[in-house]
């Protein structure tokens, strides 16, 4: 075979590459997974839920911020009960 016929065989394939920029991925649909919907659900069932699921989560933070502000009384009131018994030891 000469070049001329090598080159033809594989003339053909070189379409098949991407020349040049970045690759390109067959684009998928995004879905929110926030706003699924089970089917079973109709409309004022599903705004009830979003209404709960709201309240749940405002709840959950006033929940959080208690518990952290109970840690941070412990921890203000540990350091006082270190420092009376500093203070006990040297009055003796």
């Amino acid at each position: 075979m000469d070049r001329i016929n090598e080159h033809s065989l594989y003339k053909n394939n070189i379409s098949v590459y991407q020349v040049g920029g970045a690759p390109k991925s067959p684009k998928s649909p995004t879905k929110n997974k926030s706003s699924y919907r089970p089917a079973d659900v109709d409309g004022e069932t599903s705004t009830a839920l979003d209404k709960f699921r709201k309240a749940n989560r405002e709840l959950k933070r006033d929940l959080d911020k208690a518990l952290q502000q109970l840690q941070e009384e412990k921890l203000k009131n540990s350091k006082l009960e270190k420092q009376i018994k500093s203070h006990k030891l040297n009055l003796i």
